[in-house]
């Protein structure tokens, strides 16, 4: 996407090539001339006429303009070029995957006119052609997602000479996994039974568009039995990807070119056994590796445990020593030397702790590390493992099955996150091979383009240029008038999948009653989707298709999944305290519900089935497992009976407010003289967090029934300078509730105000209610710059604050800042040298023993002689070297994994001592480039328990000391209620 444009749509730019002959060398590499036929019918969907290709020079119709492709090696019509001088390939002979592109003045007889495409070799050829096929208007994407060729009748050939030079990552491929219930029932469906050689045609072709070169295949290991084998579900298979240039391998636990289905169907269980069955085994991988030898392959070595468990046996090095000795000798007699094919050793999960524990591993081996699974890096190579031969690469995951919860539904990764890990992996020289699990492949999209675009240039996609990457994409896809909205709602969706993963989403993860937590996360959903449906409107008929899968699906499936959940937990708030609404959102919950599936629906239904079974994975109802629900579920709904009242003591008239559920709600308290209002320790159930100039600037109360018959009601403030948003109203049974917003005249506040200002509500059948707030008053010294306290806390986002030398990434993290790292290139020998991030505050509230929370994102170390570690200090004192992770239970993830991964962030608190009235400063230091910081929040004394925790304090500059709140909930707030 980012190759230097060789196509201009401006006649009088170069010569056009419309209705160009394509000419290939009958002796140049099949795959070549393949790539060479789509590229005609690319260039006819493109500009409706109608070009032919050619293997020789011999022109077949009047024409003065041909496309040349070929290779290097195999072309004769490309050495010809060479030896009359009219072609020159020093830029590119020799080097891994690299294309010229350049014009030609009377190339050969018959022809005036030449676009000459030379690869380096065969897939340098082939990713030259398909670079042609997406400038002029082809996505790589065209026939997986639909997305129509941009129809132009006139394209010229640049008069200009490109060089397009050798990947950052030699190998750059995919691994299709898991991949049932979904892409499974689709290939049933529309291939037959087998996952055949016409399915892999596409996925091949797809891979190359993407400029990607490898491929672990799928393997789903059940229904129906014995599940997917790539080397014998069709023989074409194997020889189909070594003819396209598709680099095949097997997966982490199917050593030898062989789909450990493979072994199902012939062997019983517990026969998979390195120590009981050796020679059964070795003979398994023998077959293997002769069945690979004709064609281009990169095979794993070492073996696992059945089931892609740990390897059986006391002594697993020795075990595996054992295995990769029979292995290479195996290797030597298939190809004459124990080196004579590429492999990669998988040190995924227990592998990594074997390696380490002493597993000696030839050079020529390719060192694969892996993510955690849920996307960060848990080793990179050491200086003396960079020095091997055999290169290091990693294995990374954007879908996954297993601990602590399984994610599989639809793309829920963030892509700053991504980014920061796989440049850590370039940057600690992991460049020999990257594969990504994708699942079912087809909702993987965009992390898809944008890791094969990372993977083919690192520095294409920087740490705030996301959102650019977003637009291009969006212009390809879809043309530039919409592309900015496009790129800004993706880019949003990012941030928004970022908080958690949709599968582990459960309805009480964002709060109701804090913050306005739940609210803002739908809202933030819900303008991205009206954003998009209205451009929706505005598309061609052609064009809807590929928007709904790439763009409007999943912004709309993640409102209605959130929408959804946040009502079953409104819904079973307003049950327990007994509101008539409750049994309305009852209702809604059921509609939401039937919403999700609907909307799968409509994907099943796009171009007459043709996505029929993709993104049906069940994704509510997950238990205390990590197993995926086998079919959609929601529980723990609440319904009222609303044809009877409340008892008297209780009432019509409900009052309901801003941070709590209320004390006791819905049961019938015995002091009923205590209730009308509440007193005492009820009062609490009636009082509001406190409000003062520098926090939000607003709160609520909501009136709400709980009985049969209508009744009136009217707030009465104690003070005129509180203002609310409706002083009074009626309220039918079956209306719904009313939400009273309270906000405060500072100006008109005495001077240091801290008092209980109370609004009475009085109902005109048997209500009456006082709602408490403190209102506090109170000011900075004017030259004081830095956070204010805000309720009871300071909290910062890290992200907003960044100095020199440290890194913004504003993709990653879970708050809209993001979040600040160190770069890849800063020296780290004298750590103590690197200057403070430094975040100075003022509290009015003094406290003992008070924690300071920092929150990181979910690196792991990957230095196996070195820890992650930060550096924290507090008002100038001691400087305190501290570790981001400490050892846990299970000895390849740290203590606290499985929380933290679900909620995408490290929480690591500290105790910072007494915190006096007056002004502080929190210093942090990183001495690691993995540590990556996204929030700090000091607990004064009024933090409340949420999944995100307060947003941010209120910063001031000097005398700015009443400035606009950083956040209005006005404006972030929907209303839930019915």
């Amino acid at each position: 996407m980012f190759e230097t444009p060789v196509v201009s749509f401006e006649s009088g730019d170069g010569f056009s090539i419309v209705g160009a002959d394509v000419l290939v060398d009958d002796a140049d590499f099949e795959g070549v001339r393949i790539a060479a036929k789509n590229l005609i019918t690319d260039l006819g969907k493109v500009t409706g006429t109608e070009s032919s290709v050619h293997n020789t020079g011999k022109r077949s119709k009047p024409a003065n303009k041909v496309i040349i492709v070929g290779t290097v090696a195999k072309s004769s019509t490309i050495a010809s070029l060479k030896e009359s001088g009219k072609l020159d390939t020093s830029g590119i002979d020799g080097k891994w995957e690299t294309w010229m592109t350049t014009t030609v003045k009377d190339p050969i007889e018959g022809y005036t006119d030449a676009l000459v495409i030379v690869g380096s070799d065969k897939r340098g050829a082939i990713f030259g052609i398909y670079s042609l096929s997406e400038q002029v208007g082809v996505s790589p994407w065209y026939w997986w997602a639909d997305v129509p060729p941009k129809k132009n009748p006139a394209i010229y050939a640049l008069p200009i000479s490109t060089v397009n030079g050798e990947p950052s990552v030699k190998y750059r491929g995919i691994f299709i996994n898991d991949e049932a219930p979904a892409m499974d029932s689709w290939a049933q469906a529309k291939f037959g039974p087998k996952f055949n050689a016409e399915l892999y045609a596409h996925i091949f072709e797809l891979l190359l568009r993407l400029k990607a070169n490898f491929l672990w295949p799928a393997m789903w290991r059940g229904y129906p039995f014995p599940g997917r084998s790539f080397f014998v579900d069709d023989p074409e298979n194997q020889k189909l990807a070594d003819t396209y240039g598709i680099v095949v391998g097997t997966s982490h636990h199917e050593p030898m070119q062989r789909a450990m289905n493979e072994w199902s169907t012939t062997e019983p269980e517990g026969t998979w056994n390195w120590e009981t069955n050796k020679e059964k085994v070795r003979e398994y991988f023998a077959e293997g590796a002769a069945r690979a030898e004709p064609y281009e392959s990169y095979v794993t070595i070492g073996m696992r445990g059945e089931g892609d468990g740990p390897i059986s046996g006391d002594d697993p090095v020795a075990i595996l020593t054992d295995v990769i000795s029979n292995q290479r000798e195996i290797f030597k007699d298939v190809y004459g030397k124990e080196d004579g094919v590429l492999q990669t050793l998988a040190l995924y999960k227990e592998v990594q702790e074997v390696y380490d524990a002493g597993l000696k591993v030839p050079d020529d081996v390719t060192l694969m590390f892996a993510d955690d699974n849920f996307g960060s890096l848990r080793r990179l190579p050491t200086d003396e493992e960079n020095a091997r031969s055999g290169g290091i690469g990693f294995y990374y995951h954007y879908q996954y099955t297993g601990n602590p919860r399984s994610y599989r539904w639809m793309n829920s990764n963030n892509l700053g996150k991504a980014w920061q890990q796989l440049q850590l992996g370039y940057h600690k020289k992991a460049r020999q091979i990257w594969i990504f699990n994708v699942g079912d492949l087809k909702p993987q999209e965009a992390p898809m383009s944008f890791s094969f675009d990372l993977a083919w240039n690192i520095d294409a996609i920087g740490p705030d240029t996301l959102l650019d990457y977003f637009e291009a994409l969006a212009t390809r896809e879809f043309g530039p008038t919409h592309a900015k909205a496009i790129a800004e709602a993706w880019y949003e969706y990012d941030r928004l999948v970022a908080l958690r993963k949709h599968d582990m989403i459960e309805p009480d993860t964002f709060s109701l009653l804090k913050y306005h937590e739940a609210e803002t996360v739908v809202s933030r959903w819900g303008a991205i989707l009206t954003s998009m449906e209205d451009i929706n409107k505005k598309l061609d008929e052609e064009q809807k298709p590929a928007f709904f899968q790439l763009v409007l699906y999943p912004i709309k499936a993640s409102y209605t999944f959130q929408l959804l959940r946040v009502t079953q937990y409104t819904n079973q708030l307003y049950g327990k305290q007994r509101r008539n609404t409750c049994n309305a959102l009852f209702h809604e919950c059921i509609k939401l519900f039937d919403a999700d599936h609907e909307l799968v629906e409509e994907y099943h239904s796009l171009l007459d089935g043709k996505w029929n079974h993709m993104l049906r994975q069940p994704h509510m109802g997950f238990t205390s497992s990590w197993m995926a629900p086998s079919r959609n579920m929601i529980s723990g709904l609440c319904y009222v009976q609303t044809k009877e009242d409340s008892t008297p003591i209780v009432g019509q008239m409900g009052i309901a407010v801003e941070g709590t559920e209320g004390v006791n709600p819905g049961l019938a308290n015995e002091d009923s003289d205590r209730t009308h209002p509440s007193r005492k320790w009820l009062q609490a159930g009636v009082t509001l967090p406190y409000i003062s100039p520098y926090g939000v600037q607003s709160r609520y109360f909501e009136v709400f029934h709980r009985g049969t018959v209508e009744f009136s009601w009217e707030a009465k403030p104690k003070h005129d300078w509180m203002t609310l948003s409706q002083y009074k109203g009626t309220l039918a049974p079956t209306d719904k509730d009313v939400r009273v917003n309270i906000t405060i005249d500072w100006d008109s506040v005495p001077e240091d105000f801290d008092e209980d200002a109370t609004i009475e509500i009085i109902g005109s059948v048997d209500g009456y209610e006082i709602v408490h707030m403190r209102v506090v008053n109170r000011s900075v010294p004017e030259d004081f710059t830095g956070f204010v306290e805000t309720d009871g806390y300071v909290s910062i986002d890290a992200g907003n604050w960044v100095t020199s030398p440290y890194l913004h990434l504003p993709a990653l993290g879970r708050p809209l800042a993001g979040s600040v790292t160190l770069p890849y290139d800063v020296d780290l020998s004298a750590p103590d040298d690197i200057p403070f991030l430094r975040y100075p505050f003022y509290a009015f509230t003094s406290r003992d023993n008070t924690n300071l929370q920092l929150q990181f994102t979910t690196t792991l170390d990957t230095d196996p002689d070195s820890d992650l570690e930060y550096d924290l200090r507090f008002d100038g004192g001691e400087v305190k070297t501290l570790k981001l992770t400490q050892p846990g239970y299970n000895p390849d993830l740290p203590m606290g994994w499985s929380l933290a991964v679900q909620d995408c962030v490290w929480k690591l608190n500290h105790n910072v001592g007494t915190v006096g009235a007056g002004s502080h400063a929190i210093e942090v230091r990183f001495r690691s480039t993995n540590v990556v910081l996204e929030k700090l929040l000091l607990d004064l004394g009024e933090v409340k328990t949420t999944y995100l925790g307060p947003p941010e304090s209120k910063h001031v500059m000097g005398s700015d000391r009443f400035a606009e709140s950083v956040r209005s909930d006005d404006a972030l707030s929907i209303n839930l209620q019915v």
